[in-house]
């Protein structure tokens, strides 16, 4: 998992830049999905996004980094599944949330994480969730790198 503070400023940035789109943290999950969007107030019919934070690595980059100072990079991934409500047609919409996603993020510095690429939506099975019970999805990666100062 990326560290706490990437969890926090990613998590805050999607739910201030889009309001309109419910977002649940899937990391670690494993309660039963009805009872998940329940717990996080979406309806039966609301679109969501569910977001996984996936840490790479944590690399020195000053000569002098010990394991209490220097500088250090954490480099890592944030899938961001844009969830609809399976029905002909689905992916259009799913699609094009995506890409105001996408376009919201993309190139993004926030608060000294660097997004350095996002991908298009994936609709393909293992690229996103399985769901069960009238759900349909995508997702897009963001890769991001971050610098910490110890």
């Amino acid at each position: 998992m990326s560290s706490q503070s990437v969890v926090d400023k990613i998590t805050t940035f999607i739910n201030t830049n889009f309001p309109s789109e419910p977002l649940v943290d899937l990391t670690a999950e494993f309660r039963d999905l009805n009872d998940l969007l329940t717990a996080n107030g979406i309806g039966r019919n609301d679109p969501w996004l569910g977001i996984q934070f996936i840490g790479n690595d944590e690399l020195p980059i000053s000569l002098s980094a010990t394991n209490n100072s220097g500088k250090y990079r954490e480099i890592g991934a944030i899938y961001i599944h844009v969830v609809g409500v399976a029905a002909i047609n689905a992916a259009s919409g799913i699609r094009a949330r995506a890409d105001a996603l996408r376009a919201g993020i993309r190139g993004q510095n926030i608060d000294g994480i660097r997004i350095e690429s996002i991908t298009p939506a994936n609709f393909n099975a293992g690229a996103t969730l399985q769901f069960e019970g009238g759900w349909t999805g995508a997702s897009v990666i963001a890769s991001y790198e971050t610098d910490i100062d110890l």
